[in-house]
C-alpha cells in the first residue's frame, strides 16, 4: 500500500497528491528530527504515520468518519511514534558519548532560515537535556507555532502544564543550555591550516579555556571513549589526529553548517565545531558508521561497502 492509494477524505486526498506528500512529508521529518535527533527515527516516524492514513482511509472507504484536519492527525501520530522512540533510544545502552545524526544540509526541511538554526547540531544536542515532553511541546511550539491547546491533546497533557514545558525549556536554551554559534569559515579556515600545519601554538589560541573534544563511535570504530577538556588536551589530539589522517580532509555541508571529514586508517570522521567569543569551544567528532549514511560524502572518504 502506498501513500498515493486513492482517499476518501477530500483534505487527505489533496495532501496525498505528490507536491502535497512532499511537504507534509518534509514537515514530518522536521518535527521528528528535533524531538529525537535521529534522521533514521524521523524517517521510519512519518512514514508509518502516512502510512496510518491510507490504512484509515481505505477502511473509512465505506463512509467512515472523515478527518476534521489531517495534517493535525498527521502531526500527532508522529510526534507520538517519535517520543516512543525517543525514550526507547534513551534506555538502551551505548559505549561513550552520544551525538545527534549528522544530515546533509541538502536533506534538511525547507524552513526558514530561523527554525533551520534549531536543526544545528549543536541545538540537537542542547535538546537533548529537555525531557521528552518538554522537547517535544518546545519544537512544537517554537518551530511550528502549534496552539498550546493541541499540543496538550497531542502529549495527553493540559494546556497550562504545555506552557510551563514551553517556558522552562526556552528559558534554559537562553542560559545553561546555550548552544554554542555557528562557526565562520574563516574561524575553520585558521584552525584547519594551524591543525594540518603541525603548530601546537596556534592551534590553542583558536580554543576557548574550556573547549571540549567529544567523539561518538560506540566503540565500533577506534575513538576517544571520555571528552577531551581544555586548550592544551584538545589542540594535542586534533594535531596528532591530523598527522595520522596523513591529509586526507575535506569540506562537508551537515546540517547547515561547514564540517570536515577526516579519512585515517581506513575510518572516516566528521568533524563540526561550535564557537563562542570568536574561538572554537566545542568539536565534535562523528565516527559511529551507523550514523554517517546521510552525508554526502566526496568518494574517497567512503568505506568499500558503503552506498554511492
Amino acid at each position: 500500500m502506498t501513500a498515493e492509494t486513492a482517499v476518501t477524505d477530500p483534505a487527505a486526498s489533496e495532501l496525498l497528491d505528490r507536491a502535497g506528500l512532499d511537504r507534509v512529508r518534509g514537515r514530518l521529518l522536521g518535527i521528528g528530527y528535533r524531538i529525537t535527533g535521529t534522521w533514521a527515527d524521523a524517517e521510519e516516524a512519518a512514514d508509518e504515520a502516512l502510512a496510518r492514513l491510507v490504512a484509515r482511509e481505505t477502511v473509512n472507504a465505506g463512509g467512515g468518519e472523515a478527518l476534521d484536519n489531517t495534517e493535525a492527525w498527521l502531526t500527532t501520530v508522529a510526534t507520538r511514534l517519535c517520543l516512543d522512540r525517543l525514550r526507547r533510544r534513551q534506555r538502551e545502552a551505548y559505549t561513550g558519548a552520544w551525538l545527534p545524526e549528522p544530515v546533509d544540509t541538502a536533506l534538511l526541511p525547507e524552513d526558514s532560515a530561523e527554525h533551520r538554526d534549531d536543526l544545528r547540531l549543536g541545538m540537537l544536542l542542547a535538546y537533548e537535556q529537555l525531557g521528552p515532553d518538554e522537547r517535544a511541546a518546545f519544537v512544537l511550539r517554537e518551530a511550528y507555532d502549534l496552539p498550546y491547546a493541541q499540543i496538550a491533546e497531542i502529549l495527553h497533557a493540559t494546556a497550562p502544564t504545555v506552557r510551563q514545558w514551553v517556558s522552562r525549556a526556552r528559558h534554559r536554551l537562553d542560559t545553561d543550555l546555550r548552544p554554542p554559534e555557528r562557526a565562520p569559515d574563516q574561524l575553520i579556515g585558521q584552525l584547519v591550516e594551524a591543525v594540518m600545519s603541525g603548530d601546537l601554538d596556534a592551534t590553542i589560541a583558536a580554543l576557548t579555556s574550556d573547549v571540549r573534544v567529544v567523539s561518538d563511535s560506540d566503540g565500533k570504530v577506534n575513538a576517544a571513549r571520555r571528552d577531551i577538556v581544555g586548550p592544551r588536551k584538545s589542540a594535542y589530539f586534533l594535531v596528532k589526529a591530523a598527522e595520522l589522517a596523513d591529509g586526507q580532509v575535506a569540506p562537508v555541508e551537515v546540517n547547515g553548517d561547514v564540517g570536515l571529514a577526516v579519512r585515517s586508517r581506513g575510518v572516516t570522521r566528521i568533524c563540526v565545531v561550535g564557537v563562542e567569543d570568536g574561538r572554537v569551544t566545542r568539536i565534535w567528532f562523528h565516527a559511529n558508521p551507523t550514523k554517517l549514511r546521510y552525508l554526502n560524502l566526496p568518494e574517497e572518504f567512503r568505506a568499500p561497502t558503503d552506498p554511492a
